[in-house]
């Protein structure tokens, strides 16, 4: 037997009882007396780990054994000695006691600090860096040069407009003295067509918004009256063609259905003007009088 088989056994123990005369087996208990083991046993008088055992005079791990007044736990192997084995081992042993509490704790509490760290990190956007040095000069002059390419795309639909204004009043002159009826029927309904091209360019025109709105809406009704009168007009010229013409037959149905939406459009054309020009001022832009549109 090892020395630390023999170290590890309590006297009697594990050896082999023998029945006595009368068939029983005899002799005192293997644990007896006040110690644990035995009252003198391998590990001292007074206990597993206390006093004058094998191990010091105050046992091992002190003169109250390793876990306090009360002992370890429980032996890990029926007769092994409760607690650490001699040498420094940990037999049996499981955290127990406040220690899973305490982890627990710990835990959480790391997950709140890092939880509320997230969330202040995440309440602070990064400020902008062109909020901060925006003034409100910055601000009319970006304003300034959105109206200002509004306002030199829109003069392009202007200048359209204003050549085949002069064709128009060619035609219609023409027309009244009897002159070119053919050619001024044709001239009278292109310039009708063209008139409603420009109204789609008008609505599909980028920046049209930085434009004063009453200004594009008095220029839309002034094409779209233009456009009416003009049909009308190219229709009073067909009629000269067709059943001939005297000084411009002025009692002409077609000729007669012209005047109200060529009002209208001169009316519009003024309104539109007195918005347009002040902003073509601005920008260096061509102005216009009513026959010009």
């Amino acid at each position: 037997m090892s020395d630390t088989e023999r170290m590890l056994r309590p006297q009697g123990l594990f050896q082999q009882r023998r029945p006595g005369p009368d068939g029983q087996f005899g002799g005192p208990p293997p644990f007896s007396g006040g110690g644990q083991f035995r009252p003198q046993g391998q590990f001292g008088g007074q206990g597993q780990y206390g006093g004058q055992g094998q191990y010091g005079p105050q046992g091992q791990f002190g003169g109250q054994g390793q876990y306090g007044p009360q002992g370890p736990g429980p032996r890990p192997w029926p007769g092994a000695p409760e607690g650490p084995a001699p040498g420094g081992g940990s037999r049996g042993w499981r955290p127990s006691g406040p220690l899973v509490p305490a982890v627990t704790a710990a835990v959480l509490v790391l997950i709140v600090v890092v939880a509320v760290l997230v969330s202040m990190h995440g309440s602070n956007p990064p400020a902008s860096s062109s909020g901060a040095g925006s003034t409100p000069s910055a601000t009319a002059s970006a304003t300034a040069v959105t109206e200002q390419q509004a306002a030199t795309q829109l003069s392009t639909l202007l200048a359209q407009s204003g050549t085949d204004r002069t064709g128009v009043i060619d035609a219609v002159v023409n027309a009244d003295s009897c002159k070119a009826l053919p050619a001024d029927a044709k001239t009278l309904a292109a310039d009708a067509s063209n008139r409603q091209a420009l109204l789609s360019r008008l609505r599909a025109m980028p920046g049209r918004s930085a434009l004063p709105a009453a200004m594009i809406t008095e220029l839309t009704g002034a094409w779209q009256a233009s456009a009416q009168a003009d049909s009308d007009l190219a229709k009073w010229a067909d009629d000269a063609v067709s059943h001939g013409c005297h000084k411009g037959n002025p009692s002409d149905p077609n000729l007669k259905a012209s005047v109200g939406p060529d009002n209208q459009a001169t009316n519009d054309k003024q309104a539109f003007i007195a918005l347009w020009n002040p902003i073509a001022k601005r920008y260096g832009l061509r102005t216009y009088q009513v026959n010009q549109i």
